[in-house]
């Protein structure tokens, strides 16, 4: 933690409010409306803003208001002061009113689940009854986004090149790519299959998350034709168009812990053989709490100690 006695800036968090909102909606009388305050008082906040940056941060016309470059490099810091602030005041207000010790935020992708639950909860619950837990579905670039902007203390994720520098990285398994076809489809003869196999394949994988770009940055590299003709968002969907004999399907193998269908089979996918990898992230400079960073460094000792089981 920084010095508390630490010079600040001339800025209130109302000010960082009113730009953060003016960025969102890009329109004064709109703002002005939606924070129920005067296009005066919003514009004399904006004026402050520039005065102690010593710059524009937006451009105003009679058709458009757009963020000038300063404004656009320094949205992504005031959008995580404001989340922080906003969850401090959450806390404050629940711990004067339920007692506790605050809310700890945690965000994952689907397919960690299985790391999370419910072995996580419980050693949570066992060791701080007092705080708080709040678990967050994530796609895998929400994930990113959300700890990047204060939004979540922590979260479990997939690496790959959209990970930003300010996170905190710490590694946990490698979670190989796998085919899923039914049992009486001629590819499940053999447990292992090359890629090249699928090429002539109807191809099902998931349309958010990370998954296509791996897939087809893979495939472009090895210059395989793949054919993703199905993009869906939910895991039940990829298991029904392999079911109905429509596609298979490609997904991480963590996806498949839950599956319990004799009809489908897993298939590990070699040559190349593809991964991912999982790991716990956090922002570099975090706000957390002491007893948040104590959290994380016990689910951080407990999932290594789980994965190397």
């Amino acid at each position: 933690m920084a010095e508390p006695w630490r010079r600040l800036p001339a800025l209130s968090l109302k000010q960082i409010q009113y730009f953060v909102t003016l960025a969102s909606l890009r329109h004064f009388t709109d703002t002005a409306n939606q924070l129920a305050i005067s296009q005066p008082a919003l514009s004399s906040a904006i004026r402050h803003i520039e005065t102690v940056l010593g710059g524009k941060v937006v451009h105003r016309t009679a058709q458009a208001l757009t963020l000038t470059e300063l404004g656009v490099a320094i949205l992504p810091h005031a959008e995580r002061l404001l989340n922080i602030a906003h969850s401090a005041f959450d806390d404050i207000q629940r711990i004067v009113v339920e007692g506790g010790d605050g809310t700890v935020k945690i965000g994952l992708v689907p397919s960690v689940s299985s790391l999370i639950f419910p072995s996580i909860p419980e050693l949570i619950a066992e060791q701080f009854p007092t705080l708080r837990v709040e678990f967050h579905d994530r796609t895998n670039d929400g994930l990113l986004t959300g700890l990047e902007s204060g939004a979540l203390d922590f979260g479990i994720g997939a690496l790959d090149s959209s990970v930003p520098g300010t996170l905190e990285i710490y590694p946990l398994l490698e979670d190989e790519f796998v085919a899923i076809t039914r049992k009486d489809d001629p590819l499940a003869e053999s447990q292992h299959i090359p890629w090249r196999m699928l090429v002539a394949r109807h191809i099902a994988l998931f349309s958010k998350g990370n998954i296509s770009r791996m897939v087809a940055s893979m495939a472009e590299t090895h210059r395989l034709p793949l054919k993703a003709y199905y993009h869906v968002d939910f895991l039940e969907t990829l298991y029904g168009l392999v079911r109905s004999k429509l596609a298979v399907a490609i997904l991480p193998r963590l996806y498949t812990t839950t599956l319990c269908d004799p009809e489908l089979v897993v298939l590990t996918l070699q040559q190349p053989q593809m991964n991912r990898s999982i790991a716990l992230m956090r922002a570099t400079q975090s706000s957390s709490t002491p007893l948040v960073d104590e959290c994380f460094k016990l689910v951080l000792a407990r999932l290594r100690d789980d994965v190397t089981k």
